[in-house]
């Protein structure tokens, strides 16, 4: 069963009703690209756990350029596709939109080192942002931050965005510093960069 999800400017889209995602509250994702602001115009986006994709979709209507989204549930995925090209325009720029089925951990595995194992129109992509919103209660940070600030998805320029429980702390490491966090009733963001 679905069940609906409004976007910052009002368009609806579909949110899968089971306890398997957790969409991002409207208050936070009006949050966010209130900070990120006229950054977002022109960037390169990836959504890791992207479940039904309403921040792929904010992105994309706030004018990123180019659109990532990784999620491994298959109905999900496709949900967020379906999210994705139901947007204003999206149909002309399919090219700049893409949904990868896989599992979050392994496919960052593949852009570690300096062999591409998936060949695809990717392997010259650096993101300006990543936004990363595990299951909470999963324990996803420490081993995922680790191999993501390890890829050649990032650079110094990249702003990684965290969204987790109040209750779970992200440290700063030898990989990465955080330049802030903020807190949203029991969700906090923390903003990553690589050192």
């Amino acid at each position: 069963m679905k069940t609906g999800l409004t976007l910052i400017g009002g368009k609806r889209i579909e949110s899968p009703k089971s306890d398997k995602t957790r969409p991002t509250t409207l208050m936070v994702r009006q949050a966010i690209f209130n900070i990120l602001n006229d950054k977002v115009e022109n960037s390169n986006w990836l959504d890791l756990f992207s479940g039904s994709g309403a921040i792929s979709c904010e992105a994309l209507n706030h004018g990123a350029k180019k659109i990532v989204a990784v999620e491994k549930d298959r109905l999900t995925a496709d949900l967020c596709k379906k999210n994705l090209f139901s947007l204003k325009d999206s149909q002309l720029r399919e090219n700049d939109i893409k949904i990868i089925c896989r599992d979050v951990l392994t496919w960052i595995k593949s852009y570690i080192g300096t062999k591409i194992i998936e060949r695809n129109n990717l392997q010259n992509i650096k993101f300006d942002f990543i936004y990363i919103d595990p299951p909470y209660k999963k324990n996803f940070y420490k081993t995922l931050l680790q191999d993501l600030f390890k890829s050649y998805l990032i650079t110094r320029k990249t702003i990684v965005i965290c969204e987790h429980s109040k209750n779970e702390e992200i440290k700063e490491d030898n990989l990465w510093k955080i330049e802030d966090t903020r807190l949203y009733g029991q969700t906090k963001l923390t903003f990553l960069v690589k050192i």
